[in-house]
């Protein structure tokens, strides 16, 4: 078997070509003449071939030296780029981070953390998965995100960690010329009497408010059922119901046809949470982003408290 070799051996060759000396060479690499001799013949030994031929007088490559030596460079121009893109990501001057998100987040609380988060790192890419929350512990379990902003729902995840970083309350929403659309606080039994539009049970939001309210309404009690929010929302937008959302998901429409109320007795809320691979490390960027959400939560928890 020929003997094993690597960058060291190669940069002892390209160095010795380059100054025509070994003494100039084993100078630059802080080698005695004695390693760097070595170095370069267990590189010649391992291609079978010799690589330089030295005389009293001249250092030159051979004929197979002259063919390697185009190659050895080229493999010693990519480490040295390779070095410098690994150093430019762990400096956060460059890479990608990839992400999903809840929808909610994503249109609420995403863009104005990646506008801040592009002015420090602007060479730094940002790819979000906005989903549903059903569909997004599959993509950090599989290993497509770093990191996700989830809701709370089910059992503890042994493949992933989950840290809260705020409360997301529901609320009613209708339109505003709907008849329950006064201000304020509003009971969740007021709800029992009127067209509501829900979402169906594959709905994280559904299967947490069937889970959690003392006596939720029987499933054939609702008088509309979809399967996106989207669609709920554009049901409301219409006056076909009320409809029970998170807050985060409703902020946004502060301008449009529909207005809520905050629910009480009792007061439900979703847990926002980021989720991550147990034991897995984000990289610098991911980190930086992530810091940055749970500083964007905390302000949004304090304004919600306020």
């Amino acid at each position: 078997m020929s003997p094993e070799f690597g960058l060291k051996e190669i940069d002892v060759f390209v160095k010795v070509v380059d100054h025509g000396s070994f003494v100039k060479a084993s100078r630059e690499l802080h080698l005695t003449q004695s390693a760097l001799t070595q170095r370069l013949k267990k590189l010649e030994d391992a291609l079978g071939a010799r690589l330089i031929d030295r005389t009293t007088r001249t250092v030159a490559p051979t004929a197979v030296g002259r063919s390697f030596l185009p190659a050895a460079r080229r493999m010693l121009a990519q480490f040295e780029r390779s070095i410098a893109d690994v150093r430019d990501v762990i400096a956060i001057r460059s890479g990608r981070v990839t992400i999903a998100s809840l929808i909610s987040v994503a249109t609420n609380i995403l863009p104005a953390v990646i506008h801040d988060f592009r002015r420090q790192h602007p060479n730094v890419s940002v790819r979000v998965f906005d989903e549903s929350e059903q569909d997004i512990a599959e993509y950090v379990r599989r290993g497509e995100v770093e990191f996700a902003i989830d809701m709370a729902l089910d059992a503890p995840d042994p493949d992933l960690t989950f840290t809260t970083v705020m409360q997301d309350r529901f609320v009613m929403a209708c339109h505003r010329d709907h008849p329950l659309a006064a201000d304020g606080p509003m009971r969740w039994d007021a709800l029992t009497e009127v067209p509501v539009v829900t979402l169906g049970r594959r709905s994280g939001t559904s299967r947490l408010l069937y889970a959690q309210l003392p006596q939720p309404r029987a499933p054939e009690a609702w008088l509309y059922e979809v399967q996106h929010l989207s669609t709920k929302i554009a049901f409301l937008e219409a006056g076909l119901g009320v409809g029970i959302i998170p807050e985060m998901a409703i902020q946004s429409m502060a301008s449009g046809p529909l207005v809520y109320r905050p629910l009480v007795d009792p007061d439900l809320a979703r847990a926002i949470v980021i989720a991550e691979r147990r034991d897995a490390t984000l990289s610098p960027a991911a980190a930086a982003l992530k810091a940055a959400l749970m500083t964007a939560f905390a302000a949004r928890s304090a304004d919600s408290n306020n």
